[in-house]
């Protein structure tokens, strides 16, 4: 039928016309912005990138080190204020929001393991100094619990990983329990166990210096507190003095270790 093919011809034209005019009118790939981050992983959000004109430091740990807001009291903000006070830039593992619960060595473990996306290591460059804490969620009774010999091994897997990425890396030791129960079962007699252990097999390894945050907050409240202003009550976090405290004291021994000042 000639009619029939004059028709399919025209809407052929028409077809071919109207993708034409619609790819003319999407904008160029090179016109668009720049890329959005990587979606974050069961790290965190990525690294970011390192300074390259002054100091680098990068903080590891569970709450107790995450920003006051996103967690219940931790030390993050306050260490990162006074550092970039001195010009030292400063990144918390899996990022300032939720992403940076580094929660147990087993964590810990699978997010300083190199062929895991989003590793807390996957970035150019070496930090001057990496400053760690574990043992809260490692100590607890509940399914993130590690026994104690097997938290030394841990520790020590992870301060030879970090030890490849950084000048110095510096163990924070963990922090007390009030004499009170408390979440999940810890105990301070727990804290203290935990403690010796993590001691004991990073000085073996002598790859980590020590940040004795325990003693700091003990020598603080007493021993055996039940109570303290540095902490929130029948609770392992801190109140905004403790976060206070420990970001002082936490930027105050990265700023040793890199002989720049003091807080």
């Amino acid at each position: 039928n000639p009619e029939f093919e004059v028709a399919t011809m025209k809407f052929g034209q028409l077809l071919v016309a109207s993708a034409v005019a619609g790819c003319a009118a999407r904008p160029s790939v090179l016109s668009r912005g720049p890329p959005s981050p990587p979606p974050a992983t069961a790290c965190g959000d990525y690294p970011q990138a390192l300074n390259s004109t002054g100091p680098n430091v990068l903080l590891i740990g569970d709450s107790i080190s995450m920003p006051l807001g996103v967690s219940p009291g931790g030390y993050g903000l306050t260490a990162k204020a006074h550092l970039e006070a001195h010009g030292v830039s400063v990144w918390h593992n899996g990022g300032w929001g939720t992403g940076g619960q580094a929660s147990n060595t087993v964590k810990g473990l699978l997010c300083t393991n190199t062929s895991t996306d989003g590793n807390w290591l996957n970035f150019s460059g070496t930090y001057d100094v990496i400053h760690f804490n574990w043992g809260l969620h490692d100590l607890a009774v509940d399914s993130e619990h590690v026994e104690i010999p097997q938290y030394g091994l841990n520790l020590q897997t992870i301060a030879a990983r970090l030890s490849t990425k950084a000048k110095h890396i510096v163990f924070a030791t963990t922090t007390p329990c009030p004499n009170v129960t408390t979440s999940y079962g810890r105990t301070n007699a727990a804290v203290e166990a935990y403690n010796a252990e993590a001691k004991t097999a990073l000085a073996s390894s002598g790859l980590a210096a020590t940040d004795d945050l325990y003693s700091a907050v003990e020598g603080f409240c007493g021993v055996n507190y039940k109570s303290c202003s540095l902490q929130l009550p029948a609770n392992v976090h801190f109140s905004p003095q403790g976060c206070e405290f420990l970001g002082e004291h936490v930027a105050s021994t990265v700023l040793g270790v890199l002989g720049i000042g003091s807080v």
